[in-house]
């Protein structure tokens, strides 16, 4: 038997528990109109169909722009209390503090009846409120030419840490001359980031989810100072994913490995170096050391999320749960891959393992490491502040201590 939304609402409100393993269906189907703001067109094109399908009582009006313009009219709407859509897709990123202002739907009674579906890090919360759950997470993993090492007699450590990937690398260095890489470093923000999901999967934090700065100091620079000597060996490659000349050095073979999510990790590889299917392998996040657990860094994730002063507020849960039924969890599988809600791998039809990656199932591996809990408050600042950080240490304007000390300094200012 297939319990609704409302239904769980129903036995939630009740003091009831059930039984996990049965589904959330889609409800009886609701009426009236719908204004949804969204950034990604594939999403939105399958909710026109899918959702459509199961709720047809309701008008949506989908409104698609790109996520900076999103996210600045959202915040002019939200000051003014006027304009406001019934439901909003935002990156995970930028949702710290617009959720802080108190104007989203609260999804927690609904919610309660299958929180445990969900793994750690994938909700996101204002205070007591459940506001969202993450969907197309971008948890980290190691993507590497195994083909390329076995041309040199090397192999990757299976469950292995991140001293065993640096022997690797070192080797590598020394039978290739240093003119091949298992590693890179992104500059800019996107250095910061890179950084960020190493901290993340170490369990740091700079705020707590009220907005108080809260980052461990020594465990911030125990972590830069591991970027910072790898580069400083020579086992890193200065380079991003969004370079023109990125995919270059995965042809040549310069680059036979880096560190990203499995859209950048999986899907661009395919698309952008064809010639090399059956040459890669997906090494999911190295443990810190081995008796450490295994937990990887979220470089991405988007969320939907109600608002309070929208219109149809009963609408906006509709199609906000609607993403936890069957039909939703296989939508969330077809168009990012990774689906972090347990009970998906009991109804989604998954494909067979990637043949690009010699069959190996690197989704289901993914997914297989979580994230830790991470709380985006004051984010634009955060991203300066700590880009100056991680700029600095690795340019050896500061060391690691310094830099770190600056950057929290300019944080406790804020």
């Amino acid at each position: 038997m297939k319990l609704s939304r409302r239904q769980l609402l129903a036995i939630a409100a009740a003091g009831l528990s059930i039984c996990l393993a049965h589904p959330v269906a889609a409800d009886p189907p609701g009426e009236g109109k719908l204004v949804v703001w969204m950034f990604n067109q594939a999403v939105m094109e399958r909710l026109q169909a899918d959702f459509a399908r199961d709720y047809p009582g309701y008008e949506v009006e989908y409104v698609q722009l790109p996520a900076p313009d999103l996210n600045q009219r959202l915040v002019l709407a939200l000051q003014s209390g006027q304009g406001l859509p019934d439901v909003v897709q935002l990156l995970a990123r930028e949702t710290g503090e617009l959720f802080a202002t108190g104007q989203f739907l609260d999804l927690k009674q609904v919610l309660t009846p299958v929180l445990d579906q969900f793994p750690e890090g994938i909700l996101q919360t204002n205070g007591d409120e459940i506001i969202a759950f993450q969907q197309a997470t971008g948890n980290m993993g190691l993507w590497v030419n195994k083909s390329a090492l076995a041309e040199h007699g090397l192999v990757m450590p299976q469950n292995g840490t991140w001293d065993d990937v640096l022997a690797v690398a070192r080797q590598l260095k020394e039978k290739s001359g240093g003119k091949q890489f298992l590693l890179i470093q992104p500059p800019a923000s996107n250095g910061f980031l890179m950084f960020n999901a190493y901290f993340n999967s170490r369990g740091g934090n700079w705020w707590d989810a009220d907005g108080k700065l809260v980052a461990d100091r020594d465990l911030a620079v125990e972590t830069l100072k591991f970027l910072v000597e790898a580069r400083a060996e020579g086992l890193v490659y200065d380079t991003v994913w969004s370079d023109p000349g990125f995919w270059d050095l995965i042809r040549n073979k310069t680059l036979v490995g880096y560190q990203m999510n499995y859209p950048v990790g999986s899907v661009n590889l395919q698309r952008n170096v064809p010639e090399q299917s059956g040459q890669w392998q997906l090494v999911t996040w190295p443990k810190w050391s081995a008796d450490a657990p295994q937990q990887t860094g979220n470089f991405g994730g988007a969320v939907f999320a109600g608002l309070k002063g929208g219109s149809n507020n009963e609408g906006a849960r509709d199609l906000i749960m609607w993403w936890l039924t069957d039909a939703g969890l296989q939508a969330q599988y077809d168009l990012s891959g990774l689906v972090p809600y347990k009970r998906a791998a009991e109804v989604v039809t998954r494909k067979p393992g990637s043949e690009y990656h010699g069959g190996q199932d690197v989704i289901g591996e993914l997914e297989s490491v979580p994230f830790p809990a991470f709380n985006f408050r004051k984010w634009p600042d955060t991203v300066s502040a700590m880009t100056n950080a991680v700029d600095a240490a690795m340019s050896g304007a500061k060391t690691p201590e310094q830099a770190i000390d600056d950057g929290l300094a300019e944080l406790g200012a804020l």
